[in-house]
């Protein structure tokens, strides 16, 4: 009797994995994956993706499998889909830049292990730059220098609590702040480097505004405000702080390190490696020249030219300007030659450009735009200009998803053929590729110097579109508000008005709560004449109310999806009758949860996992009502109709457990 009591109880805890089914297969995978079984930990994590195919974990699992088995190229994939599912996933791009180093692509590789630097965890920042170092040729022995430095620990001290020189550091000695007419230890003063020491930024910030009231131009208050602006990623107030904060005694040389990071953020190289000198010139921190003269070296890696001329590449080269010149002229071999000649490159590049407007328009159409493989679009801006072919290559690459070399070509396009119609057909492709590889700093750098040049509509609003989701995926809510603000809906290129409108609602949870982000939703559910991307919005719309913990509303619009879903369809109808059947199970909700797991069979019925899932749920279902008879009868069906997969067995288990609890009633009340 102990000895089935016991068998009930391990029942019970399996039961709670049955809320989710894709969980068992994840930790499954996990263990195959310890025990070095990667091939069949892929296929678990395979399995997971059928049903679920944005878990994200599963994309990470299954690139972690495939880079152990030397598939690098595939495991690139997955990495990046699980940064596309979750952008906070740090181990994808530690898996990511892994990849690319194990296929040669340095700069590559350079770029993801600097945005891991910035992004990971401490273990993984330490790491992060040991790796840069070693591709820089900076660290031969493969051994950090330091901690990377974050906007939370930047560069300008070492951590508060390391040692007393931090200490001093943080505050000003009193001869320092005796050379000044300000005063750094007023109880404002105080006040806001009590909360900065906290990291509560805003709060910090509301400090320094008052000391300020009191002390106007105080240095050491723009200066600390200006992090606290940097932090909160307010870029433009943080700029205009720092520019008033160098005549602060102790910190004001770092002000030139934060408006680097700045620059660099948007995508200005030369302003950016022109602050990272003047810090270097005024830093006594080793860590902090370290850190820095690996930025400039990652920043310089993608503009200089080979000192000894490749015939390819001069050609190249002499083809990007209209009085084609040579390859020669933009060569450099020092940092001040580099930081010329790419500015003489940008002026030739933005010259050539406003000519060739001038002599013929860039194509409003676009020609010709075709949709891809992994559901965006690609544009020829002209079937018959140059550029043309170059850019049917780079969609073919596509359409194989072969996602990194598809940039390269885009890359070479824009460049091959600068100033051209194609050229800025190509610097679209670009941000739509990075879009949906959730590469947002790319996107954020790219699109900031596309809307350098004169560019005309449909690409301005969709490149504005662009910029302004991968700024909220940054967190950016302001910056991504007001470039949104200027997006022209319903073009070529796009956005829908629906699509705008759902970004907008994403800000307006974030940034603006006051507006309310649910009805802005449902104005783009209105807006939205596609079907599928109209059920994207309610799957957003129902997630929203579920963290807003509006049950019945997200009932709702879950039903809508479902109500709107051809057979076989995937996300978002599967998630909403998937999500449908657990709110209602777990409500006790019983007819409900049965109409649903009902539905899911109906509706999923070529889908074997998810079928035998319902069919276990509704046996669950019976058995929780105490209709035994039903109950067996399900677990009966399942086990027959799918032997030998995860749920008959565990049907198995619980006919035998509800057989045997019918059984002994009697003994159970005694």
């Amino acid at each position: 009797m102990f000895k089935h009591f016991l068998t009930i109880v391990a029942f019970a805890g399996v039961f709670v994995f049955a809320q989710n089914p894709q969980s068992l297969r994840l930790k499954q995978a996990g263990e195959l994956a310890n025990q070095g079984r990667h091939k069949e930990a892929l296929d678990e994590y395979k399995a997971v993706l059928s049903i679920d195919k944005s878990n994200a974990e599963a994309y990470l699992g299954a690139g972690d499998a495939r880079l152990k088995m030397k598939d690098y190229k595939l495991a690139l994939d997955n990495f990046q889909l699980a940064q596309k599912y979750n952008p906070k996933l740090t181990k994808a791009i530690e898996g990511e830049a892994e990849a690319y180093e194990a296929l040669s692509q340095k700069e590559n590789a350079l770029a993801r292990w600097q945005a891991l630097a910035e992004a990971g965890t401490a273990e993984q920042k330490t790491k992060a730059v040991s790796r840069i170092g070693i591709l820089l040729g900076t660290n031969a022995n493969g051994q950090a220098s330091q901690t990377p430095q974050t906007p939370q620990a930047p560069p300008l001290s070492a951590a508060s609590s390391a040692s007393a020189k931090s200490s001093q550091s943080a505050n000003p000695s009193p001869a320092a702040a005796g050379k000044s007419k300000y005063t750094y230890d007023s109880p404002e003063f105080k006040a806001g480097l009590a909360a900065f020491e906290k990291k509560n930024w805003a709060e910090s910030a509301k400090s320094w505004g008052e000391v300020l009231k009191k002390e106007p131009g105080n240095p050491g208050a723009y200066y600390y405000a200006g992090v606290c602006r940097f932090n909160l990623g307010e870029m433009d107030k943080a700029v205009i702080n720092f520019n008033k904060s160098f005549d602060y005694p102790e910190k004001g040389y770092n002000s030139h390190y934060y408006l680097g990071r700045v620059y660099e953020q948007k995508g200005d190289k030369a302003k950016a490696i022109s602050y990272y000198n003047k810090y270097l010139q005024l830093t006594p921190s080793a860590d902090g020249k370290a850190e820095v003269k690996g930025r400039i070296a990652a920043l310089n890696s993608g503009v200089a030219a080979p000192a000894v001329k490749d015939s390819t590449t001069e050609s190249n080269q002499a083809s990007s300007s209209s009085d084609a010149k040579s390859s020669a002229s933009y060569a450099c071999n020092s940092l001040e030659s580099c930081l010329k000649m790419e500015e003489k490159r940008k002026q030739d590049s933005v010259a050539a450009y406003l000519e060739s407007l001038k002599n013929k328009p860039l194509t409003i159409g676009p020609e010709k735009v075709a949709p891809t493989e992994y559901g965006g679009s690609f544009a020829f801006a002209s079937l018959t200009e140059v550029g043309s072919a170059d850019l049917q290559k780079a969609f073919n690459l596509v359409q194989k998803k072969s996602f990194q070399s598809a940039i390269d070509a885009l890359q070479t396009t824009r460049q091959k053929f600068s100033g051209t119609p194609n050229s800025m057909a190509a610097a679209y492709n670009l941000l739509s590729l990075y879009q949906y590889l959730e590469l947002h700093d790319k996107v954020v750098a790219l699109g900031n110097s596309v809307l350098q040049e004169p560019v005309p509509e449909p690409y301005k609003s969709a490149v504005l579109y662009m910029l302004a989701f991968s700024q909220v995926k940054k967190e950016q809510y302001q910056v991504g508000d007001n470039s949104l603000s200027n997006v022209i809906e319903d073009q070529k290129l796009g956005p829908t008005l629906g699509q705008k409108l759902a970004l907008k609602a994403e800000i307006a949870a974030k940034y603006k709560p006051d507006q309310g982000s649910p009805e802005i939703l449902k104005k783009a559910i209105e807006a939205e004449s596609d079907n599928a991307k109209k059920n994207e919005l309610r799957l957003k719309l129902a997630e929203l109310y579920m963290k807003l913990q509006d049950t019945p509303f997200a009932i709702q619009t879950y039903k809508d999806i479902a109500e709107d879903c051809p057979v076989n369809t995937a996300s978002p109808c599967r998630k909403a009758i998937y999500e449908l059947g657990n709110i209602s199970f777990i409500a006790q909700n019983w007819p409900m949860a049965l109409e649903y797991y009902n539905k899911a069979m109906e509706q999923n019925n070529k889908d074997p996992e998810l079928v035998s899932w319902a069919l276990f749920q509704i046996g669950n279902v019976f058995r929780k009502q105490n209709n035994v008879k039903e109950a067996v009868r399900y677990y009966d069906r399942l086990i027959k109709e799918h032997p030998g997969t995860y749920w008959a067995d565990q049907a198995k288990l619980y006919k035998d457990d509800v057989i045997w609890h019918e059984n002994n009633k009697g003994v159970l009340k005694k």
